[in-house]
């Protein structure tokens, strides 16, 4: 059986503006990098575990389970849990979809490593005539042809838009090409403006004609390099009485670098990024960069970190553990504000009884002090609302009679 395309890898499409975009080419733009990295930074780093539900709603890490290891330190044995981590999201990003194989550990527990797999080598996903979802791998070379696995040995992330029967993503260079081929247009265009000094080219004017064409051509290519790289600047003689008219196209009367801004931003708006994340500081202020980095953290992180979290809990729980455990990622980090921010908040929580010592010392990555440190405060102008004896309500209280 030879692989059947179904989905198409590495090919692209051309766009309007005359660039092929593909995964090779679009990946290049400094835009789509720096969403790369802005997505993969963050989620690579916090940490990521597994919980026990207990009675109530209490939960608490369950370091003895066989994934804990396994996600939140040592995924595989050539990989750290950052760097698993920053791989996948960045398939994720841009692929919208990432894989790993589930391998059992040596004890025989089905999850013991999961070791990744680039998305340009699943040649094909389809369900089985049995319900199974399987997939088609292509192996590494020098080795030559494919495995196929069921999906009970896949984690696979998906990240909508989703191809129609729902199985794959759809990488973000087909569905936004006409955005990153623009972009890729406009760099395009600044590179070879300074590959050719800064010049928008001009007409040369011969009085005749050249004896012959490889004439016409070797003064051609002899002009053309003493006006390029180092010799850009140097002056260049004319022969045969050739005239040079200057065609200057200066990029401030082009818009070049508010093009080129515009570019990046709609790059941007693809992973709905804010742009001081990627570098674009011109609508920042001191006053609101700490409400984006926590608007970020809710609209444009949460997304692919409940991505993460469904996918590895529907994936890597097995039987009653999907009942018992869940997996999830920690984000208190990622929304903190300033010191005094936090400061602030603690005394508010700790006055108005939510929160124990214990309790911030936990959320500042601190040691907890012991029992003592898990007593909870009450103002004293506070009581039960269940409580009615003593208030004036209490139809019972000889103060309240007398009144």
């Amino acid at each position: 059986m030879q692989p059947n395309r179904d989905f198409p890898q590495d090919i692209g499409a051309p766009s309007l503006a005359g660039i092929h975009v593909s995964d090779v080419n679009g990946s290049k733009h400094w835009a789509v990098r720096a969403c790369q990295e802005a997505l993969a930074g963050p989620i690579s780093t916090l940490p990521f575990m597994v919980f026990e539900r207990l009675d109530g709603e209490k939960r608490r890490p369950a370091r003895g389970h066989p994934l804990f290891n396994v996600l939140h330190s040592r995924p595989n044995r050539r990989q750290t849990a950052q760097e698993f981590r920053d791989e996948q999201q960045r398939h994720l990003a841009w692929w919208r979809e990432a894989f790993s194989i589930i391998r059992p550990s040596s004890d025989g527990y089905p999850v013991g490593e999961l070791d990744p797999v680039h998305p340009s080598r699943v040649w094909r996903v389809a369900r089985g005539s049995d319900g199974w979802v399987y997939y088609w791998i292509n192996r590494l070379s020098p080795a030559t042809g494919y495995d196929v696995f069921r999906e009970d040995e896949i984690l696979h992330i998906r990240k909508a838009p989703l191809t129609r029967d729902g199985l794959r993503g759809v990488p973000v260079w087909e569905t936004d090409g006409e955005t990153i081929g623009k972009a890729l247009a406009v760099e395009q265009f600044g590179a070879l403006y300074f590959a050719n000094g800064g010049a928008g080219g001009g007409v040369l004017e011969h009085p005749g004609n050249f004896r012959t064409k490889e004439d016409e051509q070797s003064f051609l290519q002899s002009w053309r390099a003493g006006g390029t790289g180092a010799n850009r600047h140097k002056d260049r003689l004319l022969k045969f009485g050739v005239k040079y008219s200057r065609n200057d196209v200066q990029n401030d009367e082009a818009q070049f670098l508010e093009t080129k801004k515009q570019a990046g931003y709609e790059v941007a708006s693809i992973w709905n990024m804010p742009p001081h994340r990627v570098g674009m500081l011109e609508r920042a202020t001191n006053n609101n960069i700490e409400q984006q980095s926590i608007e970020f953290v809710v609209y444009t992180l949460a997304p692919w970190i409940a991505a993460w979290e469904q996918a590895a809990s529907r994936d890597l729980l097995i039987g009653e553990d999907r009942d018992r455990f869940f997996i999830e990622f920690n984000v208190a980090g990622l929304l903190r504000g300033d010191l005094k921010t936090r400061w602030a908040a603690y005394a508010t929580g700790r006055q108005w009884g939510w929160l124990s010592v214990n309790d911030i010392l936990r959320l500042e990555n601190m040691n907890p002090i012991g029992d003592q440190g898990d007593v909870y405060l009450q103002p004293s102008n506070m009581q039960d609302a269940n409580s009615k004896a003593g208030t004036l309500s209490d139809p019972g209280n000889k103060d309240n009679q007398d009144a």
